[in-house]
């Protein structure tokens, strides 16, 4: 990543030690410490390489001893102590007017005399998430493509292209769905009204989350074009969408991302309104790196292709949430991903999806 590979994608930048450096100090603020010291050492590596860099990093508030310190810090805490003092006494040689390296020795000291625990992160396996962010994941190769012409008497003349992802729950993703030309009128009709996009906390109140960094806004103007998009998920859900919320247009930047939830709000969140029974998510941008809709429970990830549509249940048959939906937006790597989600709620899908009294 220091070299600007990304996911065996080389690209025209990369960083220098000053930026590893600091990535690593955000790293030992988060605790976790091996990946600080991976940083630090390849942060190192750059400093020594050119010696007529420690003038400018000098000058920028950065000498070398600060490398120094910080993997003394690093060491302690990960519990490597007698390295760390070796270390810490060089650079006590080296640097003998550093007040701060003084104190970090009268630390070191007391830490190893009382013998007190590493704050040693536990690495956290992140698995299919990491796998599946970067690159597509299918669970079986079972499934097909075809043309739906059933799911409404319009698709009889006008079939859409559509391809089963998972039959349960089920899921399909259409292709080549919303023309460039609405996408381009869309993000128009967007563009200069998005703001921080916020989620519903559990005392009920709009809160902005940091695991959700987007920026978003409602499409509620009853235009010509938001008529036929509204058809258009009519069509392809064969659901009624009279009693569906509003489209939502979202913007992810760089390292733009939405972690893990749910779409459905179950009963304790319900009161008088009606679960979402369904998710459909209209991709109108291409990215060229990240971005991907990714499923865990499922091992399922689908990347953003320009048109293209994303569809899949929430709700079990009973009409209770079905928790293998759980999705998350991965970050956005190289690139802008602009989709468009449209909530089905279930009220009005008596006739079109029953609930069934067993399964």
């Amino acid at each position: 990543m220091a070299k600007g590979v990304l996911q065996d994608i080389h690209h025209n930048t990369s960083l220098d030690g000053m930026q590893c450096i600091t990535i690593a100090r955000h790293m030992v603020k988060h605790k976790d410490f091996i990946r600080a010291k991976e940083w630090l050492m390849v942060g190192l590596k750059m400093y020594e390489a050119d010696e007529e860099i420690e003038y400018i990093y000098s000058q920028l508030g950065m000498p070398l001893v600060d490398f120094y310190e910080l993997f003394v810090e690093i060491q302690d805490s990960l519990g490597l102590r007698f390295l760390a003092m070796s270390e810490l006494q060089l650079a006590i040689r080296n640097w003998p007017e550093k007040v701060s390296l003084q104190r970090a020795l009268s630390r070191l000291k007391i830490n190893i005399r009382i013998g007190k625990e590493s704050a040693k992160k536990k690495e956290k396996s992140k698995g299919v998430y990491k796998k599946c962010c970067s690159s597509e994941c299918r669970p079986t190769t079972k499934l097909y493509c075809l043309y739906n012409t059933t799911a409404s008497y319009f698709l009889r003349l006008a079939p859409l292209k559509m391809e089963l992802m998972c039959l349960d729950p089920y899921m399909v993703l259409f292709h080549d769905v919303v023309p460039d030309k609405d996408i381009v009128s869309i993000r128009n009709m967007a563009k200069g009204r998005l703001a921080r996009a916020v989620t519903v906390s559990k005392d009920g109140n709009y809160t902005e989350d940091p695991d959700r960094t987007t920026k978003g806004t409602w499409l509620v103007e009853n235009s010509k074009l938001i008529q036929r998009l509204s058809q258009l998920t009519q069509d392809m859900t064969n659901f009624e969408i009279h009693d569906a919320d509003p489209f939502q247009v979202l913007n992810y930047g760089i390292g733009g991302f939405y972690g893990i939830h749910l779409d459905f709000l179950g009963e304790a969140e319900l009161d008088n309104f009606s679960d979402r029974i369904a998710t459909a998510v209209f991709y109108l941008s291409d990215v060229p790196q990240g971005g991907a809709t990714i499923f865990p429970k499922l091992g399922l990830s689908v990347f953003p292709k320009k048109g293209s549509a994303l569809l899949w249940y929430n709700l079990h048959h009973k009409g209770e949430g079905d928790n293998r939906t759980a999705h998350s937006a991965c970050p956005t790597v190289v690139g802008s991903r602009w989709v468009m989600t449209k909530w089905i709620n279930e009220r009005e899908q008596i006739f079109r999806r029953p609930c069934l009294t067993s399964i």
